[in-house]
């Protein structure tokens, strides 16, 4: 049986008729229509507009229902096979032919996609910023219990703390140490500091004694060590900066309290003994002031020639014993050593008694630079003076200092907040080397101090000491 090839002879009329049975024969498959490609990639086509229940359907083509816009006529769907018969190519570069929009389910499947992307930069975005803050509080909160930045004066009634605080100001300008700067964290302390500087070096006397509690005292030192022999960069100053081992910055906290409050069994001591404790033991750095002059006041041989018949040890080891139970009730013990670093300075280094002796030791060498003496060994000096004063208290507060504090944070320093009188033609003279002239009931000095040794405790306490050559 000769089957009719219907193609040859059909005619023009044919060819919807055709595409209606081809497109029977394909089944579901037909809904993919080139018009949906997009990239490369066939999207499902938009879905039906459904009527409202109960609404009339509109044929296509025919009028709207309820007078709106006539419905667009749907397009009849074109066969796979032409797409499959069609090679990709670039896309068409013809200026009158208008790119198709994607169809509106690619457009949701885009915007589904974009919110994702930028909650995932705003996400990363949002982990970098807390990561920095996190960074700065950690800092901060390095820069707010660093031990060393809190230093705590002490020292008995008339040993000299308020001065040697004033001297500090002047001190940092000596080029020994470098270049030093003196920054007040807030008004009342440059108020503070100024005050007690006019008071040594314009009205050239002593500051009066302590008498009240005063506000915490809040500074920061600021230098470089490069070419002195404090300097860990070689003591070199090298041609592109100083090396930056030697740029030392640091904040200190002092509390300039009075002497009367270290005796705790005072009336002072025991109203402000409890604060002073805790203030101690939270510092983690001391600069203690020892009265020299008091040993002669109280032990000499002539016995007591004051009122005031106190020893040094009397505002020392009741407030040592109160700061060792602070630290053991914190359980901040190091082994069966406080955590605490101390500066032992001897201070009136420029009264004759004091002077004297040091000389008689052999103890005392003239700074080249200055022309002012100096003592070479202050531990020496220190042993010396508890050797010639059995019955005086210094013995013991060496005794303490040894046995609650390690060796390597201790350091002993001899410290002057005047200095001595050096004549402008002559130098340094051994017979009248004293820069205070007593008049009449008060003590004026003839000249601007000239500190001795002022800046060097601060500087142990922070770990920096002359470097061995």
């Amino acid at each position: 049986m000769v089957m009719k090839d219907e193609r040859a002879e059909g005619n023009g009329d044919d060819g919807p008729e055709r595409k209606r049975r081809d497109r029977a024969g394909e089944g579901p498959f037909a809904v993919f229509d080139p018009s949906t490609l997009v990239g490369g990639r066939a999207a499902l086509p938009p879905a039906p507009v459904q009527a409202p229940v109960g609404a009339p359907r509109s044929a296509p083509g025919s009028a709207p229902v309820n007078g709106g816009s006539p419905a667009p006529p749907v397009p009849a769907p074109t066969s796979p096979y032409d797409d499959k018969a069609r090679a990709p190519g670039p896309p068409t570069t013809d200026p009158g032919h208008r790119a198709e929009a994607p169809p509106p389910v690619f457009m949701e499947k885009v915007e589904e996609a974009s919110p994702s992307e930028k909650r995932a930069k705003s996400g990363g975005k949002t982990a970098s910023e807390k990561a920095s803050r996190k960074e700065a509080a950690q800092q901060g909160a390095e820069d707010a219990s660093a031990p060393e930045s809190t230093i705590t004066l002490w020292g008995g009634m008339g040993s000299g703390k308020s001065t040697l605080l004033a001297a500090l100001s002047r001190a940092v300008q000596d080029p020994m140490y470098g270049e030093w700067n003196m920054w007040p964290e807030d008004h009342a302390s440059q108020k503070f500091l100024s005050d007690l500087a006019h008071t040594l070096y314009r009205d050239r006397t002593f500051p009066p004694a302590t008498l009240t509690e005063q506000r915490p005292v809040r500074f920061t030192l600021a230098g470089n060590l490069g070419g002195t022999r404090f300097a860990r960069g070689g003591g070199k100053r090298w041609r592109r900066g100083a090396d930056r081992r030697d740029l030392t910055e640091f904040k200190v906290t002092l509390r300039d309290l009075p002497g009367e409050a270290f005796d705790l069994r005072s009336q002072t001591g025991a109203a402000l003994g409890g604060k002073l404790i805790k203030d101690l033991g939270t510092a983690r750095a001391m600069v203690y002031v020892v009265d020299p002059v008091r040993e002669w006041q109280v032990n000499g041989d002539e016995g007591p020639v004051a009122d005031d018949a106190r020893q040094n040890a009397d505002f020392f080891t009741d407030v040592l014993g109160g700061v060792a139970t602070e630290i053991n009730m914190r359980g901040e013990r190091h082994g069966n050593k406080l955590p605490h670093s101390i500066a032992v300075c001897l201070a009136k280094f420029d009264d004759d008694r004091v002077f004297r002796f040091a000389c008689e030791q052999g103890n005392v060498r003239l700074n080249p630079r200055t022309g002012q003496p100096e003592v070479m060994d202050a531990k020496r000096l220190f042993d010396g003076l508890c050797h010639a004063f059995p019955h005086g208290s210094l013995r013991e507060i060496q005794q303490q200092i040894e046995q609650y504090f390690a060796p390597e944070r201790v350091g002993y320093f001899v410290c002057s907040a005047v200095g001595f009188w050096i004549d402008p033609e002559r130098g340094f003279d051994f017979e009248n080397p004293s820069l205070v002239n007593p008049v009449e009931d008060d003590v004026r000095l003839v000249a601007p101090p000239r500190p001795v040794n002022i800046l060097e405790p601060f500087l142990f306490l922070r770990g920096v000491g002359p470097q061995q050559s």
